[in-house]
């Protein structure tokens, strides 16, 4: 018969022992690895900045076509500048409405002035939509309409709000708003 050497739960607690510090060990190793490259590249490469040459060709050009501008190409320069970002804001401040037909004297004008094309929408004091004037282009104006949602008779406070377009792009720039008092009749 042959001895089998009998492992005590002594031995095998001391094994497992050894083990669980081979292991913290281990671990502890890495974490000063890791802190030790992370050091490393933050102090070596956080402040790298590229340095770039400088090339033959990238110096300024001698003139060549341009001029200067005279005082009075420079003003009219500035003048359509200054035209082309201004809006006037044109709406009568009361407006007259049929019960009957709901249709009735608005007066919107966007001036050739303006270089931007307008829409204009009427909302009630509780925020009810009941007028829109589709596109006005500069130098266009709107007389009369007829309202989107009826109203009875009496007199509203109604806020135009003028919203306005690019005239290349169509898309919305910007709004402005007025008060009209409406009557409907």
């Amino acid at each position: 018969m042959t001895d089998i050497p009998i492992k005590t739960e002594e031995e095998e607690a001391e094994k497992k022992k050894k083990k669980k510090r081979f292991l913290w060990l281990w671990l502890f190793f890495m974490l000063l690895i890791g802190i030790a490259g992370g050091t490393y590249l933050y102090f070596n490469h956080s402040r790298f900045i590229p340095k770039s040459q400088l090339m033959a060709g990238d110096f300024l050009p001698n003139q060549k076509d341009a001029k200067k501008m005279s005082d009075t190409e420079l003003a009219k320069y500035a003048q359509e500048a200054v035209d082309a970002s201004q809006f006037q804001l044109m709406i009568n401040p009361k407006s007259t409405i049929s019960f009957d037909t709901q249709s009735g004297y608005i007066g919107i004008k966007n001036p050739k002035t303006n270089a931007y094309p307008i829409n204009v929408r009427f909302y009630t004091s509780d925020n009810k939509e009941v007028y829109v004037s589709g596109a006005i282009e500069p130098g266009q104006e709107v007389t009369s309409g007829t309202l989107s949602s009826k109203l009875k008779k009496g007199t509203y406070e109604v806020k135009a709000r003028f919203d306005i377009y690019d005239n290349k792009t169509k898309q919305k720039r910007g709004q402005q708003f007025a008060v009209v008092a409406m009557t409907v009749q």
